[in-house]
């Protein structure tokens, strides 16, 4: 049944919040880059959260070095930081959000709120380098990349190894800092071990459903139905690889993990991952930022009420975090 709303089904106007982007990468692909101009040849930049009425935004720090045998990536760490600062002085339209009074004003002000994330602790070489990084903004931890870090194991490792005594340690340190906790990446034995030792809401920012596509980056059903027992939430990945096992992928694929995490469940623990930036190639019909509007269409064509699509594009990420930050 065709679900019709007042305004008319493309008109429907929904707020946005995206869990992950590598845009802060975008430097280094080009010299020239400026997120106030329109640029089509990265996911994201002002004028396509425009478009799609984005107004939280999450971005990541990625520093490869964090993930060579002899890789230090602080330094890499610090410098991106500092973009993630010269981003946000450069637009008047970005505003940093460091906790929930900051989330609250910046709705208020119409302003889009950007969240400073680290993807990968490495560059956390003890808990007083996580002191440091949640005084600059930092407010979530993406705790591994694919590899082993001094915390925990990730996906790559296949390994049965659980959080470390210093991973544990990490927890119990962001718990108290009110720092959110992302379990992308990180293996199924630490994945348990952070379900059982935080005492907060967890979130998966960019993953999948593992029985729709069994890539080593998805979840399992048990692991789905433990972040929503924390009251956390699973941000879906546009990465077509995690999508299916077909050569390409489409709008409708993602359509496709969003109705099972939903059908499983319930449509409160299911958000928008992307990882838009961060991926080489994207599902036809969300090529950019820009697009979301067409994946909300598609939801109102098969039958989301406009609650559920309220849920699912901003109000579920924005229960977590309020319910994280201090």
């Amino acid at each position: 049944m065709r679900f019709v709303f007042k305004k008319g089904v493309k008109t429907l106007t929904i707020q946005k919040a995206i869990l992950h982007t590598d845009t802060l990468l975008n430097k280094y692909k080009d010299d020239l880059y400026d997120f106030n101009i329109l640029n089509e040849d990265f996911h994201i930049d002002l004028s396509k959260l425009k478009k799609s009425n984005v107004k939280i935004i999450v971005f990541a720090v990625y520093a490869e070095e964090n993930y060579l045998s002899q890789g230090d990536g602080l330094k890499k760490t610090i410098q991106m930081i500092d973009n993630f600062y010269n981003i946000i002085e450069s637009c008047d339209e970005l505003q940093l959000a460091k906790n929930t009074s900051d989330l609250n004003n910046i709705s208020k002000d119409n302003k889009i709120a950007a969240l400073l994330a680290l993807e990968g602790a490495k560059s956390i070489f003890d808990l007083s380098a996580l002191r440091v990084f949640y005084r600059l903004g930092l407010k979530l931890i993406t705790l591994t990349w694919n590899y082993r870090n001094q915390f925990a194991d990730g996906v790559g490792e296949h390994s049965n190894c659980g959080l470390t005594e210093k991973g544990k340690e990490l927890i119990q340190e962001m718990n108290r800092l009110n720092i959110l906790i992302d379990v992308s990446h990180i293996n199924e034995a630490g994945f348990w071990d952070v379900i059982e030792l935080s005492r907060a809401p967890i979130i998966a920012s960019h993953s999948n459903a593992k029985a729709i596509c069994s890539h080593q980056r998805n979840l399992n059903d048990q692991q789905i139905k433990a972040i929503a027992d924390k009251k956390g939430v699973i941000g879906v990945n546009f990465c077509p690889a995690f999508l299916t096992k077909k050569k390409e992928a489409s709008i409708k694929d993602v359509m496709h993990h969003i109705d099972y995490i939903k059908n499983l469940v319930g449509d409160e623990f299911v958000a928008l991952g992307t990882d838009f930036d961060g991926i080489r190639s994207v599902p036809k019909g969300l090529e950019n930022a820009g697009k979301l509007n067409k994946l909300k269409d598609l939801m109102v064509n098969n039958g989301y009420k406009a609650q559920q699509i309220e849920n699912i594009f901003y109000k579920n990420a924005v229960r977590v975090l309020k319910n994280v930050m201090d």
